[in-house]
């Protein structure tokens, strides 16, 4: 058993002191400071040390992650891609299929699925990629164990996925499955959402639409208007379109999409405050320094180990509140792809979280645990940092230390 004494939780969109006690992979108890009698094998974590106040939260899970493993290990693996989540404070993530050998179909998933069960730290979901080729199969594809969502590239990424028919589009909307999308832009965006129109004339009931990595302005005014009409629309912001444009940011180059304006941020911020916007995804995409430095260099940047910091940081800051935060790290995600499993702290749900530490952090300070070593918000400043992530129920990060369990594969 595990208890937390005395500290910060978040109850109806604030902060209250409680005592919360996990026994096996769940919360059993949650009550007021003092009312939960200590036992002798009981590990305590106390809610402020040296000064310092510390908050629990739901385990962060982040949807868009590409943890390279088969085919770019020497960027990152499984382990320690798991190793910068659980570091970061997130407990689930969902690895995109592009890799050099893009997961197209059961043999590549099988592969990648197998790899992960042995040395991911954290729990994990898979996708698989929808091709020109394997369109008229992706109804069969999308029910394998472990799928929990059909990724569709409508603009260039890594291998030969690019889709462009729209009958393909229709394959993709025509099975259960959420369907992520890489739109590549305004453009694109209105493309795959007049495909997704299309689809429902034919289909009826129609999947889960997922638009990663809006960033601009124009692509938040296009969702504000779809939404209204088409409540099965997900958006997904990265932290880097969040906090980063062409102006403030000065490291590493190159991300898909570019960062925009700083008119932009703001109109994302705007987006998540009134509900717009409903999910954060890192899109956590290392790639060496040496590769970053080249003329060309590959596109991504790494943000497992940066954004709950940021965006907790912003919450402190009074630029967003703490339901919207909530609602961006766990809640609409882990609703959209488990909805079985409840990470909210409460009694009875599942104890994956991470308990967040107030102070004055600088990112990069400590190093990092992602194998390429840096990150796109270098020496900012933040106000809160995961000290401690627990995944169902076990500490698996612990104070720069990590801790493996068996871990589960989401979706089957």
């Amino acid at each position: 058993m595990i208890l937390m004494k005395d500290i910060n939780v978040p109850e109806r969109g604030r902060w209250v002191r409680r005592d919360v006690l996990v026994s096996g992979e769940i919360y059993s108890a949650i009550e007021d400071p003092g009312s939960i009698s200590e036992f002798v094998n009981e590990e305590i974590i106390h809610g402020q040390v040296g000064g310092r106040k510390r908050y629990v939260v739901p385990g962060a899970v982040d949807p868009h992650v590409h943890v390279r493993e088969p085919g770019f290990s020497y960027k990152e693996d499984w382990e320690t891609c798991s190793r910068a989540a659980l570091r970061g404070g997130f407990s689930m993530i969902y690895d995109m299929p592009n890799n050099k050998k893009p997961v197209v179909d059961a043999a590549s998933l099988f592969e990648k699925k197998k790899i992960a069960l042995e040395k991911s730290l954290v729990e994990f979901g898979l996708y698989i990629a929808l091709t020109e080729q394997n369109a008229g199969s992706i109804g069969i594809l999308s029910s394998s164990s472990g799928v929990c969502g059909v990724k569709v590239y409508a603009a260039q990424t890594t291998g030969d996925i690019l889709v462009e028919s729209e009958e393909a589009f229709v394959h993709a909307f025509s099975q259960p499955k959420p369907v992520l999308v890489h739109t590549g832009g305004a453009d694109g965006l209105q493309k795959v959402l007049a495909a997704y129109k299309t689809s429902s004339g034919r289909n009826g009931r129609l999947p889960v639409l997922y638009l990663c990595h809006t960033s601009t302005e124009d692509e938040v005014r296009i969702i504000r208007k779809w939404k209204k009409k088409y409540p099965g629309i997900i958006v997904e912001v990265t932290p880097h379109h969040l906090f980063l444009n062409q102006t403030n940011y000065t490291g590493p180059k190159r991300v898909l999409p570019p960062l925009a304006r700083e008119s932009d941020n703001e109109a994302l911020f705007d987006a998540v405050r009134d509900g717009t916007i409903d999910v954060l995804g890192t899109d956590h995409a290392p790639h060496t320094l040496e590769e970053k430095h080249k003329k060309k260099p590959p596109a991504g940047f790494p943000g497992l180990e940066t954004a709950l910091s940021l965006l907790f940081t912003a919450h402190a800051n009074g630029r967003l509140n703490l339901k919207s935060v909530l609602r961006l790290t766990s809640e609409k995600a882990s609703g959209l792809f488990t909805p079985n499993v409840c990470l909210q702290v409460h009694t009875g749900c599942r104890a994956s979280c991470t308990i967040l530490e107030e102070g004055e952090f600088v990112v990069g300070e400590d190093g990092y645990s992602t194998k390429c070593g840096w990150s796109p918000f270098e020496g900012w400043r933040v106000k809160l940092r995961p000290v401690i992530t627990l995944v169902a129920g076990r500490i698996a990060f612990k104070h720069g230390f990590f801790h493996r369990h068996p871990v589960h594969s989401l979706c089957g």
